[in-house]
């Protein structure tokens, strides 16, 4: 199997248990859930609004992915909004984007 193959397998797989682990919690401050979130996103959220799970969890997560620089959460806010974590052929900047209606 090819090694990249498998790399991007893994972080598909870590994404969808991060995305899955946010939908769970229940939005006991107040702080929705969204299915296609990463928790890391939804803690940024959570902090600039004020909410208690946002002080709780942010700091613990920029702390465990301190590896991945400055601001972790907040960097996983701006790449939900960028749509970073869809699979290439979702993207609509890659050629090739298929628009619903067309065929090919």
């Amino acid at each position: 199997m090819n090694l990249k193959l498998l790399r991007d397998y893994g972080v598909q797989v870590f994404i969808a248990v991060d995305q899955l682990a946010n939908a769970l919690i229940p939005p006991i401050d107040g702080t929705l859930s969204y299915a296609d979130e990463t928790l890391s996103a939804r803690a940024y959220r959570a902090h600039r609004d004020g909410k208690i799970l946002g002080k709780l969890l942010m700091p613990v997560i920029d702390l465990l992915f301190f590896w991945q620089g400055k601001g972790h959460c907040y960097n996983a806010y701006l790449k939900e909004h960028r749509r970073a974590n869809l699979p290439s052929e979702y993207r609509p900047a890659q050629a090739g984007f298929f628009t619903p209606g067309e065929r090919k």
